[in-house]
């Protein structure tokens, strides 16, 4: 794609946003009108602005009407909130980020999108300045290890419950020649918890799957709205066998052909779409993997959870008021 379609597609993504913007809430030169308080800091509406632009030039479908509109919108204005305790936890706790490490990640950006020209382009398209840009990656950096530190550190997956695991999972169907199969799949969860009953989960996750009939991206839904641990990679969970997956999913991932999307599904977690992207065969010899996918699957639903649990605490003791608009 030339970079001039590219700029043109984008500022049609951007005048589609802005007039759902003004369908929705005040009008968009009002960027800078507080939507957020987080303790001390606050989220303005360019804030909510530029994010949901990223988000489009990403691949996003932009909303049909201003109910989708206001959904996709209150899920990056939550992002962005949980991202605020997420950085003031990690200055809380005293972690910092030297100038050459964000300086590398800098460099390692215009390597990527040389030449200087087309590193410029990519600041214009996510509207920032290189020093916006710094800080947005020494911002990441901080996430990442306040997440490493009070999340993936606290989580550990003992033999015993990787033995327990493997016994209870389900016995596959052998098939002649004794394979197994794997499916390519992709997974998009609605939670249920005291901020969101079930009802209103469930019409969620009614309207998303009627959007994924309309023809919109499963993965660029997931990516806004699953509170699964896989939301950032739109929500592909690589090669999974489906007997290792929850019960409730195991039946949708066992029999939809490619290219298929489940009806939604009701879990103990939430609420559920699953997508299949391919299938295959493995022999016995792959046999040794199996440990290593139930592993994975054990970590992550840990850290899902551990995570959840986590930004749960950060929202208690922190103040936050979300304006009404």
């Amino acid at each position: 794609m030339s970079a001039l379609t590219k700029n043109v597609q984008w500022i049609a993504s951007s005048m589609l946003l802005c007039a759902v913007c003004c369908v929705l809430c005040a009008p968009c030169e009002a960027g800078n009108r507080i939507v957020a308080v987080v303790n001390e800091e606050i989220i303005t509406e360019w804030d909510v602005h530029v994010r949901m632009s990223a988000l489009l030039e990403d691949g996003e479908v932009p909303p049909a009407d201003p109910e989708q509109a206001s959904a996709f919108r209150q899920a990056v204005l939550d992002r962005l909130v949980e991202e605020r305790l997420i950085i003031q936890e990690a200055k809380r706790l005293g972690l910092t980020v030297e100038p050459e490490e964000v300086a590398e990640r800098v460099q390692a950006l215009r390597r990527e999108f040389a030449p200087k020209e087309r590193f410029e382009q990519m600041l214009r398209e996510a509207q920032l300045t290189e020093e916006q840009l710094k800080t947005k990656l020494r911002e990441q950096l901080l996430m990442q290890r306040a997440i490493d530190g009070q999340v993936r550190a606290t989580i550990t997956v003992s033999p015993a419950e990787l033995q327990q695991a493997r016994a209870s999972a389900p016995p596959a169907e052998a098939s002649p020649s004794h394979d197994k199969e794997e499916v390519l799949a992709a997974h998009l969860l609605i939670r249920v918890s005291e901020e969101r009953p079930v009802e209103e989960a469930r019409q969620l996750i009614d309207q998303l799957a009627q959007r994924l009939l309309a023809g919109e991206a499963f993965e660029s839904l997931a990516r806004v709205y699953s509170e699964g641990p896989h939301a950032e990679e739109g929500g592909r969970l690589g090669w999974v066998k489906p007997e290792e997956m929850l019960p409730e999913l195991a039946a949708a991932l066992s029999t939809l052909p490619p290219g298929q999307i489940s009806k939604p599904i009701q879990s103990a977690l939430g609420f559920h779409l699953v997508k299949v992207l391919d299938r295959r065969q493995t022999s016995p010899e792959d046999s040794p993997d199996d440990q290593e996918a139930v592993h994975r699957r054990l970590y992550q639903q840990k850290f899902s959870g551990a995570m959840r649990a986590w930004l749960h605490t950060l929202k208690r003791g922190a103040y936050i008021q979300v304006m009404d608009e």
